[in-house]
């Protein structure tokens, strides 16, 4: 029976990863990895390991499991940013780009799955399936800022073996390793008339894949039963993406002469065959949990983001012609967090938490409307509810606070000037059985 279920929930989970996710840490992180540590705010996840999502925030913490665990999870996040214009314009003739004022609200759903067990009385294992990077964006064609985005995804896959090892009876150390999978699809329109006409609009789509490994480090130190720490290093993987771009015209644009020898130069320069370098960011985190008297227990985190790793997203064909280049100039970040536990009911565990989460992006001129990223502060709730001697149900709730997005950014001789009003609700549940 029990062979049967990990094999069924593991399925589930393989379908549940296709699903693209949406960006609701700094820029296109996704931290929501965890029912549990949603409810605190995601503190505590180098050091709480209370459960079988550990395997990726903390390998290490895999030794406090005394019985396999397994967990799986998804998060339903819908984010929402409405832009008002603030004069974008055509910088060829000064004239203001028409279109509408622009809304993003498309909502996902980022699944995790996680199975861990002891070996014997020091050595722990287990393997993560989630999604720790992705984005969802889309305009309407017509919008304003249709020459810099309308369509943006960026899916990861993210399979996460791991091993821990209790090296004295205070301190556990874990390894793992990530197989990563990236694919990543950008649509815009073409300024065809390089007026803003929007008669003249092309159509742009660009679309890359790689496969690649990266690997985790951590440690865990307990004082004694209520005090411990935990510390991770995660390595930002390495990709090179390879893909295709392809333009289409519009019918206007076709009919056109002057329109259509400038569209075929254009695709005679650029469609094809493209590659983009990225290297994701490594990733920090130092954690401490605290219990108060029997009821009461506090965790908090510092975690650190290595984004100057990104400066830009350079598309080129495999000739080396520059198909696309998007300026990030991305800066290092930190997130901080502070969350409380109480355990004084019987068959119920609560949660709060409060975290403050820093943009990478430096200066509106290298906003994007791809990726319209503010200071975020997190509110969340959550709960754990014992079903029984060996299952259990948690769930949360976040609301994020994003600040307003000053954005000055140009694209094709277009200028996209205005302001994002962001917001993030995510709804969390897991199922966790104990063996």
């Amino acid at each position: 029976m029990t062979a049967r279920l990990i094999h069924r929930s593991a399925l589930a989970a393989a379908v549940l990863v296709a699903i693209p996710g949406t960006a609701t840490a700094a820029s296109f992180y996704i931290i929501e990895s965890s029912v549990s540590r949603l409810g605190n705010a995601f503190a505590g996840t180098a050091s709480a390991a209370e459960d079988a999502s550990t395997v990726f925030f903390n390998g290490a913490g895999m030794t406090r499991l005394d019985e396999p665990g397994l967990q799986l999870g998804g998060h339903y996040i819908r984010p929402e940013a409405d832009f008002e214009n603030e004069g974008s314009t055509n910088n060829t003739t000064g004239t203001q780009l028409s279109g509408s004022d622009g809304n993003t609200d498309d909502s996902a759903l980022v699944p995790n799955f996680y199975y861990a067990t002891p070996l014997n009385d020091t050595v722990s294992v287990g393997i993560g399936f989630n999604a720790p990077f992705g984005l969802t964006s889309k305009y309407d064609d017509d919008w304003v800022g249709r020459y810099h985005a309308t369509d943006s995804e960026l899916e990861t896959i993210n399979i996460n073996p791991s091993v821990a090892f209790q090296a004295t009876d205070n301190l556990s150390l874990g390894f793992g390793v990530n197989y990563q999978s990236i694919d990543a699809t950008l649509e815009n329109k073409v300024d065809a008339s390089q007026q803003g006409i929007q008669a003249f609009d092309g159509d742009s789509r660009i679309t890359g894949d790689d496969r690649s490994v990266g690997f985790d480090l951590s440690m865990l130190y307990e004082f004694d039963s209520d005090t411990r720490v935990g510390l991770s290093w995660r390595q930002g993987v390495d990709y090179t993406l390879e893909g295709q771009a392809n333009f289409d015209r519009s019918r206007a644009c076709d009919a056109d002469a002057a329109c259509s020898a400038g569209f075929d130069a254009l695709e005679n320069a650029r469609e094809g065959d493209v590659r983009a370098e990225i290297e994701l960011p490594d990733i920090i985190t130092l954690s401490g949990t605290h219990g108060i008297g029997d009821d009461w227990r506090v965790d908090a985190d510092i975690a650190w983001y290595e984004w100057d790793s990104i400066q830009q997203l350079r598309i080129e064909r495999t000739t080396g012609v520059e198909v696309s280049t998007l300026e990030l100039e991305y800066e290092n970040t930190f997130r901080y967090s502070l969350g409380g536990t109480y355990t004084g009911l019987d068959s119920t565990t609560l949660r709060a938490g409060v975290a403050y989460d820093e943009t990478p992006i430096s200066s509106p001129e290298t906003n994007t409307p791809r990726i319209p990223d503010g200071d975020r502060t997190w509110l969340t709730v959550g709960a754990t509810f014992e079903m029984s001697a060996t299952s259990s149900i948690d769930v949360g709730y976040a609301h994020l606070f994003v600040d307003e997005v000053e954005v000055n950014n140009e694209e094709q001789g277009n200028t996209l000037r205005g302001e994002f009003d962001p917001a993030v609700d995510i709804l969390s549940v897991a199922a966790n059985w104990r063996f």
